[in-house]
Parts: structure tokens; C-alpha cells; sequence
């Protein structure tokens, strides 16, 4: 008797049904490895470049009720719209005081918030106000008080005296210091000459 292969006349599909499976799986597997990536970041908005400009240089001034409060002088300045704040390099601020007289501060980088007008000076800041120098790293002006604060360690100097302390406060309208932690007085001695 002859024997009856019935695969012969079928496509090849349906001899192989469990072949077909595995295809159909690994195929299924596969779409869903790389078919599921993460689509790529989009790209900046143009919004988010625009949320800095950057300056080469800078210089403000401040008048309240017709009398210069302070200007303010920068190498290099960059303005975060988004946080309303001006990051400035190499800064140099006049703070006017009445009749003319003034306090130089120096400093390496200063923060000026453009609402609020407070500034923090960071960086081997010098305060000078005619021969007297005072070294700290940061100073932070409060514009309300009209106050300039030191709260790290702070050494001033003049010809006659060093002293050095912490928590200076700089009331700029009145030309009153005040150093909440004294430290060290140092006075410096001069040729003494008896009288004649």
C-alpha cells in the first residue's frame, strides 16, 4: 500500500505551524524591544534660550527719590530673566552716602536680584571707605536698611588699627559699623615724639 503523505500539496505555513509560531513570536519581541524607546528629548524651547542673556559689560545706577543710591559696575554680566537675577563678573558698586562721600566694594562675582535690589558680593570683597579697608568674602546689601552686611570673618584696617571680627553691619545713611563678634584689636604702633 502506498503511503499518503498529506503535506505534500500544502503551502509550506501549514506544515510548519509551531515554525510559524516561533516567527511570529520572536517577531513580537522584537517590536516590542525597540519599538518601545523612548521618542529623542525634543528640542530646547526657543523660550528656554532666551531665559539668559549675557553681557560683556554692565553698569547700573540706582536714584530713589532724586538721590544716587549706588552704581554698580561689571566686567561681565549674565541676566536670568526666569529668576529675575543678575550674575555679575569682576563687579565694582559705589554706595553714595550724603554729601557726596561714598564705600567702594569690590568684589569677584555679585548676585543683584533686579526686583528686590539685594545684592550679595562673593569673592575676596573689599569694602573702602577713605583710608579705611575692610576684607571679607561675601557682603550682602539689603537696600530697605540701607545696610551692608558681613557675616563671615572680616579683618578692617587703617593706618592705626586692625580688627578683626565677624557679623559687620554697615548702615550706610548714618556711617555707623558695627561688628557683632569682635575678635582681635590690633593698634599699630607710630614714631612717638615727646613734646617740646
Amino acid at each position: 500500500m502506498a503511503s499518503m503523505n498529506l503535506a505534500e500539496g500544502r503551502p509550506w505555513w501549514r506544515r510548519w505551524p509551531g515554525l510559524l509560531a516561533v516567527v511570529l513570536i520572536l517577531a513580537g519581541g522584537a517590536w516590542a524591544w525597540w519599538g518601545r524607546k523612548p521618542p529623542p528629548p525634543p528640542p530646547p524651547s526657543p523660550q528656554a534660550e532666551q531665559a539668559t542673556a549675557t553681557m560683556e559689560s554692565l553698569s547700573l545706577t540706582e536714584i530713589q527719590e532724586g538721590d544716587k543710591r549706588w552704581v554698580l559696575a561689571g566686567q561681565k554680566a549674565d541676566f536670568h530673566k526666569d529668576r529675575l537675577e543678575v550674575s555679575i563678573q569682576g563687579v565694582q558698586v559705589d554706595f553714595f552716602r550724603q554729601q557726596g562721600q561714598h564705600v567702594r566694594v569690590k568684589a569677584q562675582e555679585g548676585l543683584l536680584n533686579t526686583k528686590t535690589k539685594v545684592m550679595t558680593l562673593k569673592g575676596q570683597v573689599e569694602l573702602e571707605s577713605g583710608d579705611t579697608v575692610i576684607k571679607t568674602s561675601v557682603a550682602t546689601y539689603l537696600p530697605g536698611e540701607r545696610v551692608l552686611l558681613a557675616l563671615e570673618e572680616v579683618v578692617m584696617e587703617n593706618p592705626k588699627v586692625r580688627v578683626t571680627g565677624k557679623e559687620l553691619r554697615v548702615e550706610l545713611a548714618t556711617r555707623k559699623m558695627t561688628l557683632g563678634r569682635h575678635q582681635l584689636t590690633e593698634v599699630k604702633a607710630v614714631a612717638w615724639k615727646p613734646r617740646s
